[in-house]
């Protein structure tokens, strides 16, 4: 059976999944729905129409599930997605993990941009953003509650991470300048938490060289509209 949550159980492993469901349900309370499927232990988050699974799942099960709420995106390994969607219906991704971080302060990206500007930046196709209200409201709430950081430089360049416990994600980062990139990374990912990064395959060359490993497959399925 899967049920409902009240409370998010604590978690201490690398997982994109878990971090973003953590970042959220922080943000959001009980707005975000918690689920848990009992047989698996696999966590489940709904906000807003996209969902996001944690953990190995009983794919029948979930699917069933997902029929019924009728999701606009599901967020999870690039497994779960399979055994839901089958092979080639979602797009597939990487996650990465940087174990030990480098000494690397913001220096240059302490600039604090506007929703808008910092929208704008990452306006890029590698980014699949919601529209701009959405993502205003979204980046002020989890920014003044301190689950997101944000490294910038003025109308170039900008990074996001979301925040927890143990770990940190890498939300997004884009730069108009090249030869910008490298640093303003080093500069997100400084600190002594392990962090995680979903790319696509062409990007993995660019992490590597900054430390950065290969975790997992994960992936994105979307509904088409």
């Amino acid at each position: 059976m899967i049920n409902k949550l009240k409370t998010l159980p604590a978690f201490n492993v690398p997982a994109a999944e878990i971090i973003k469901i953590e970042n959220l349900y922080s943000a959001y309370g009980d707005e975000a729905q918690l689920f848990i499927q009992n047989e698996t232990g696999a966590i489940l988050l709904l906000l807003d129409g996209g969902v996001i699974i944690h953990g190995d799942i009983n794919a029948t099960e979930v699917k069933q599930f997902l029929s019924f709420i009728n999701p606009v995106s599901v967020f999870s390994s690039a497994d779960n997605l399979k055994a839901i969607y089958g092979s080639g219906n979602f797009e597939e991704v990487n996650t990465i993990i940087c174990e030990k971080p480098s000494f690397a302060p913001a220096g240059a990206f302490t600039y604090d941009p506007k929703s808008r500007e910092i929208y704008d930046i990452l306006s890029v196709d590698e980014f699949n953003l919601p529209p701009y209200e959405y993502f205003a409201t979204d980046y002020c709430l989890r920014k003044n509650r301190g689950l997101i950081k944000v490294f910038a430089k003025s109308n170039t360049c900008a990074a996001i991470t979301l925040e927890s416990e143990k770990y940190r994600l890498l939300g997004g980062i884009a730069t108009k300048q090249k030869g910008l990139g490298g640093a303003l990374l080093l500069a997100a990912v400084n600190g002594n938490k392990p962090v995680l990064a979903v790319c696509r395959d062409e990007l993995l060359p660019f992490y590597t060289k900054f430390g950065f490993k290969p975790l997992y497959k994960s992936g994105y399925w979307r509904k088409q509209i």
